[in-house]
């Protein structure tokens, strides 16, 4: 009977071992595997991809708008077209040489009498029958170089300077106007007071006033004279054959009329073409 009870005790023993052994397996195969300090892992580097360079990108501020820039471009102004005008605003240009009344007639240099100018004037011209009251213009454009309440013997007159530089190479040449000298053109006889003041620009065509009897005339007509003289002179005033002339007013009749500096020509050049 104490053989199977010694034989049952060993074999108990030993499994009682064997479960030891197996725990301790298990137990070592769930433990974490910590490196040993003392050995060094060596780990291959692999180079590192390119950087990616990113271009920077202009963030425009809160509520600014980007305008364009249009660079000005230069504007050429055309020069203004010459222009001349009949003196006469009723008549046209090619009409004038039917109504002369009284043409140009010089007098020998330095003398007074004659006719210096032409007369634009008539008893009857279609629907007609006087030329009074008719609308007076400047004939070119320039400044006014003088202007008369009636004083005589021009009555109320104006007087109009253009320059040279202002008139065509053509009409500059066909008139011989040296350079230095302006054309004046000269309005007389006017029924009232001129509309315009001495010194002050005006345009072809511009009113100057109305065709009158004043001054030395008895018959409402317009006196126009022409001449040529130098640049930028002012007549203030002028006045003859009247004790109430001044020695200046007298002075500055004789510079227009007689003294040769400003040169009259018949008027009927300027408007017709040779």
């Amino acid at each position: 009977m104490d053989s199977p009870r010694k034989d049952i005790m060993e074999i108990m023993s030993f499994m009682s071992g064997l479960l030891v052994f197996v725990l301790l397996m298990v137990a070592s195969a769930c433990r974490p595997t910590i490196p040993d300090p003392a050995v060094e892992t060596v780990v291959p580097s692999l180079p590192a991809p390119p950087a990616t360079q990113l271009e920077p990108m202009a963030t425009p501020l809160p509520g600014a708008t980007l305008t364009p820039t249009i660079e000005p471009t230069a504007t050429l102004t055309p020069e203004p077209a010459f222009k001349m005008c009949s003196p006469l605003a009723l008549h046209p240009l090619e009409e004038l040489p039917h109504i002369v009344g009284d043409p140009y007639n010089p007098p020998p240099p330095g003398r007074e009498e004659r006719h210096h100018g032409v007369d634009f004037g008539y008893y009857h011209w279609q629907e007609r029958d006087s030329m009074l009251g008719e609308p007076v213009q400047s004939a070119l454009p320039g400044v006014v170089a003088s202007v008369l309440n009636d004083n005589y013997p021009y009555g109320n007159m104006v007087m109009v300077e253009t320059r040279r530089e202002d008139l065509l190479p053509e009409l500059v040449s066909r008139l011989q106007i040296p350079e230095g000298e302006s054309l004046y053109l000269l309005y007389a006889h006017l029924n009232l007071p001129p509309l315009v003041r001495l010194g002050q620009p005006v345009e072809a065509c511009q009113p100057l006033g109305e065709v009158g009897m004043s001054g030395n005339t008895d018959i409402p007509h317009l006196h126009l004279e022409t001449r040529l003289g130098p640049a930028g002179t002012i007549f203030e005033s002028m006045r003859f054959y009247d004790t109430r002339a001044t020695q200046e007013e007298m002075d500055n009749y004789k510079l227009w009329r007689t003294s040769g500096v400003f040169r009259h020509f018949d008027p009927m050049d300027l408007f017709t073409a040779n």
